[in-house]
């Protein structure tokens, strides 16, 4: 992999005797080892991979204590280890603030990737594992967690500076962490709420429903249509892409006197270029579902009109051949 490694640091955020968290830091940078950047090699693929972020920016008023030392370190007027300890206390002040007990290993690395240069912030667990030595003897492991990190952010810098009108340049992991703690994070950042992706792609599968209907396709043309637009999606999501729409426009068919999906969606929808894959939104193009009312239902989109019927002025669906293990239940209970 293409990475070159241009800083890299660990502190420690550990639990005090009085109850508190504080930070234990670094002398000193680490140094550039094989070690070190196959860390961030591995560390750089996992945070890629990761579906659910959020994006942020920094308008030009912003003054939070996070982007002012950041602000500092672009400028050089402090070096890569003054500014991360600077970022670690602020880290420190919102856990208190926040009255959060988050012990584990803070990282800090700045590096290059292809045409682009980022900065990568994670807080990493700290975990014990059990561990048999040469002479068969059970002993105690210490690693990393570096598979399911759950606070976690990154600065695309190059894009930050070349195009500072971009609302995406800042990412975080939106995991399984909870709101509160999510938010916590993105209050240590600074950062103002830009691209949402859930909204891009919830348009992108309105903009495609809609150039079905346009283009007049009948239901397995339609079908086809969404199946082409998910495995295009579902491919991004599983090389840690985003969807590219220009791309996207390009593996789909035209038909004769249209406008290509491309030019369709760009002059009728407030869609970005590019962005990241949202899995839930494209279960959409091949399954029907929804739930309200203690009712959940599900079904793929080729059955409509098959074995499920939609009746619009009664609101009702009938399914023909209910599925044998919903059969029994309705059964048992009636």
């Amino acid at each position: 992999m293409s990475i070159s490694l241009k800083h890299l640091i660990l502190h420690s955020l550990e639990l005090t005797e009085d109850g508190t968290i504080a930070l234990q830091a670094r002398s000193e940078e680490m140094a550039h080892s094989e070690e070190a950047l196959s860390l961030i090699e591995g560390l750089h693929l996992n945070y890629s991979g990761r579906a659910a972020k959020g994006f942020g920016f920094y308008n030009e008023e912003n003054n939070s204590p996070f982007k002012l030392q950041l602000d500092a370190l672009l400028s050089e007027e402090i070096d890569f280890h003054r500014y991360s300890v600077d970022s670690g206390t602020v880290l420190v002040e919102e856990l208190k603030k926040y009255e959060f007990i988050e012990q584990g290993v803070l990282l800090l690395a700045n590096y290059e990737h292809v045409a682009g240069e980022y900065l990568l912030i994670m807080l990493l667990e700290n975990k014990i594992s059990p561990a048999v030595d040469d002479s068969l003897e059970l002993t105690a492991s210490r690693y990393l967690e570096t598979s399911s990190v759950q606070l976690a952010a990154r600065i695309d810098i190059t894009d930050m500076q070349r195009n500072p009108e971009s609302q995406r340049y800042v990412s975080y992991v939106k995991g399984r962490a909870g709101r509160k703690i999510s938010d916590f994070f993105v209050e240590f950042l600074g950062c103002d709420d830009g691209l949402d992706v859930k909204v891009q792609n919830a348009v992108l599968m309105q903009a495609v429903d809609d150039y079905c209907q346009a283009t007049q396709l009948d239901k397995e043309e339609k079908l086809a249509y969404k199946g082409e637009v998910k495995s295009y999606c579902e491919q991004q999501l599983k090389d840690g892409e985003e969807i590219v729409v220009g791309e996207l426009a390009k593996a789909l068919p035209t038909a004769e006197d249209t406008v290509d999906f491309y030019q369709f969606a760009a002059e009728n929808y407030p869609l970005e270029d590019q962005f990241p894959a949202d899995r839930t939104a494209l279960k959409k193009l091949a399954k029907c579902f929804g739930q309200g009312k203690g009712v959940s239902v599900s079904f793929e989109q080729k059955l409509l009109g098959d074995r499920v019927f939609y009746d619009e002025s009664t609101d009702t669906l009938t399914i023909v051949g209910v599925p044998p293990n919903l059969r029994e239940q309705l059964k048992n209970n009636k």
